[in-house]
């Protein structure tokens, strides 16, 4: 194994999402050169979509790439649809929203989107690299080793970074080997399947769909691939008792869910397995160090019930890049970065609070207590 002599970079950015590419543009917009984006994928991979709201727009303007989205034809997001608290059908629009609709993004066009707008200013992009070790860390900044994936005996590469922003999503790859440690923690898992639409008849509303369960809730949108996606969100011990993961067992758990039903009968199932994401919900303990802080869901993860998870990436990494260009304290972003998560968790309990149907259900129950824990302790 051969390892190269060093780069030095001014900021090194460990993970190419939402968060770690556009803190790379902010930097760019900025005028800081050199700066290295690590991403462990090649953004070929499926990922659970998302819906963003309106006010993402804003973002986009912020970091000068808001045409440039809008040329990528994600579908509109008209608001949501909800079946929750109560059989009832419920609305939230953007009818009166001064940004408009929001959108249901395409996450794997999206992400390959963003870390593409970094690179064409100057950012230089390494996909398929991961972060093997922090070797040292020294007055002026860290010393990375980085592996190629994609080799079967991938040579070490050593690179020295002035500064470190760990958006390594919920595996905080940099943050943990600094000793930072997940708190307030429990995790969701997602249970996601697309359908092809066959009935061209049906018509596609624009809204994210929402149906609590007894043993969950449902998300539905229709992606920009003209395609369904249903998922399912539980717990894991609820997911393992009830064997959610199988076939059969999820075909009689959407039968108990008339409304997200009815929205799969309009297509057919593009796979006979059922995709399996966790959605982990958390604040690290430790934010940020000398010379390094972590944004998006490497610093804290929103539950996916409040679609706030890419903007929330997007303001931290705009934020983080201000810091570092201004020689601003880390400090003050570290606990902005604590008080949205703090603001999430009161908002999370009382979306969680409004269904009371199934006071005998292990996940409600689970998930009240869960919400009253972080709430307190926050």
């Amino acid at each position: 194994m051969s390892i190269e002599n060093p780069s030095r970079f001014r900021v090194a950015i460990i993970g190419g999402g939402p968060a770690g590419s556009a803190c790379a543009l902010a930097l760019a917009q900025r005028g800081v050169s050199n700066v290295v984006l690590i991403e462990a994928h090649d953004y070929s991979q499926f990922c659970i979509g998302e819906s963003i709201p309106p006010e993402s727009l804003r973002l986009f303007q912020a970091l000068e790439i808001d045409q440039a989205f809008l040329l990528e034809g994600h579908a509109p997001c008209y608001g949501s649809c909800s079946y929750w608290g109560s059989d009832k059908r419920g609305y939230n629009d953007t009818l009166m929203n001064p940004f408009g609709h929001g959108w249901h993004l395409d996450r794997r066009k999206f992400n390959r989107f963003l870390a593409g707008q970094a690179q064409s200013r100057g950012v230089e992009l390494r996909v398929n690299t991961m972060l093997k070790d922090v070797i040292s860390s020294v007055a002026s900044g860290y010393e990375l080793h980085l592996a190629e994936k994609t080799s079967t005996t991938p040579d070490q590469t050593r690179i020295h970074a002035d500064f470190v922003i760990d958006a390594s999503g919920p595996r905080a790859v940099f943050a943990r080997k600094c000793g930072s440690q997940k708190r307030n923690a429990h995790a969701l898992v997602c249970l996601a399947r697309r359908f092809a639409i066959t009935d061209t008849q049906v018509e596609k509303n624009g809204l994210t769909h929402l149906e609590a369960v007894r043993h969950g809730w449902w998300y539905g949108a229709n992606l920009p691939d003209a395609t369904l996606l249903l998922a399912f969100y539980s717990d894991a011990n609820t997911v393992k008792a009830q064997q959610l993961q199988q076939i059969q067992a999820w075909d009689a758990l959407m039968a108990a869910a008339p409304h997200t039903q009815k929205l799969a009968q309009a297509g057919i199932p593009m796979s006979d397995g059922i995709l399996s994401f966790p959605a982990p919900v958390y604040c690290l303990d430790q934010l940020h160090g000398a010379n390094w802080l972590a944004i998006g869901d490497a610093a804290s993860a929103y539950d996916p019930l409040t679609s706030q998870g890419i903007c929330k990436a997007i303001a931290n990494a705009i934020a983080a890049a201000d810091a570092i260009v201004n020689k601003g304290e880390i400090r003050d972003v570290a606990q902005s970065i604590r008080m949205q998560y703090q603001q999430f968790s009161v908002l999370c309990k009382q979306y969680y609070r409004q269904e009371q149907r199934w006071p005998d259900s292990p996940f409600w129950e689970k998930y009240h207590i869960a919400h009253e824990l972080i709430s307190s302790a926050s």
